[in-house]
């Protein structure tokens, strides 16, 4: 792992700043730090820095946790529960909280069940507010249409009551672990009922498809509800400015991690967890220390 430049006799790493960069912090598209690392980041608040990786070279840096240096934090989780309890701690930050909740229980072990779930979810867009805090329906359970149904609309009554007016989705990302199994006429019918399902609340409430599955909604989609639409997960531009982003259209944002960092959510499908990479994982548990 990057360690400090002073652990690392004639090596030399910089301190960079992201407002200077024009480049947010990602926290973490490889791992959950709010719930299974938040140990970690305080310590990295603590010390005014943590050591990243720029998407742009690949390289390691320091960069500055001061809240002015600060371009933004992107947040990525499935338990939100560390970010409220120490809102006190980040809430002075720009930010985005991207907070994962399917329902899919019989494969997401870590992850808060449904009610949970969904109070958690609610209070963060309460502490946060609605313009900072993102709903992801991701990836789209593997279940019968009836109950991947029933389990979103659960979530989106209640989201909806709470502000939130959009859901991101996606379908699962091909691993050695867990295949998509859906045809695309399967995929297609049941987003046609997700985003429909969601009319009876709210009939402006949006349902955005990864951009990168364009497949999907590609025409005739004539199938396809006003409210089901192609976008972009996080393009960084909450934080101003136009940041550079990859191709689905997500920014590039320094990440502290990488996809050989192990997660503690266990989640059976994760992008990051093929067979091929087991070897290769760091165990970082209980903490990933900076010396």
């Amino acid at each position: 792992m990057p360690l400090a430049a002073r652990d690392q006799p004639g090596v030399e790493i910089s301190m960079k700043s992201g407002v200077a960069e024009g480049l947010p912090y990602s926290l973490s598209r490889w791992t959950d730090v709010p719930g299974a690392k938040w140990a970690w980041f305080k310590q990295q608040l603590d010390q005014g820095y943590m050591v990243g990786f720029d998407p742009r070279t690949g390289i390691p840096a320091q960069w500055s946790l001061d809240a002015s240096a600060v371009h933004g934090l992107i947040f990525w989780t499935k338990n939100p529960t560390n970010l409220l309890n120490d809102a006190k701690l980040i809430r002075d930050y720009p930010m985005v909280i991207h907070v994962t909740l399917t329902g899919w229980m019989e494969v997401e072990k870590g992850a808060p069940r449904l009610d949970e779930g969904v109070r958690l979810l609610c209070e963060t867009v309460k502490v946060f507010g609605a313009n900072r805090v993102v709903w992801r329906f991701s990836p789209i359970p593997q279940l019968s249409n009836f109950d991947v149904l029933e389990r979103f609309t659960f979530i989106a009554e209640e989201v909806m009551n709470a502000g939130l007016s959009r859901c991101y989705a996606a379908f699962l990302q091909g691993n050695d672990l867990v295949p998509e199994m859906r045809t695309l006429a399967q995929r297609r019918r049941l987003l046609a009922l997700l985003a429909s399902g969601t009319q009876a609340f709210n009939p402006n409430f949006e349902l955005v498809l990864c951009q990168d599955d364009k497949e999907t909604l590609a025409s005739p989609v004539s199938y396809a509800p006003a409210n089901l639409k192609l976008g972009v997960c996080e393009d960084g531009k909450i934080f101003g400015g136009s940041p550079p982003v990859m191709d689905c259209g997500c920014c590039l944002s320094v990440d502290p991690f990488t996809v050989n960092e192990s997660c503690t959510m266990g989640c059976a499908y994760c992008y990051a967890a093929d067979r091929s990479l087991a070897p290769k994982k760091r165990n970082t548990t209980p903490l990933r220390v900076l010396r």
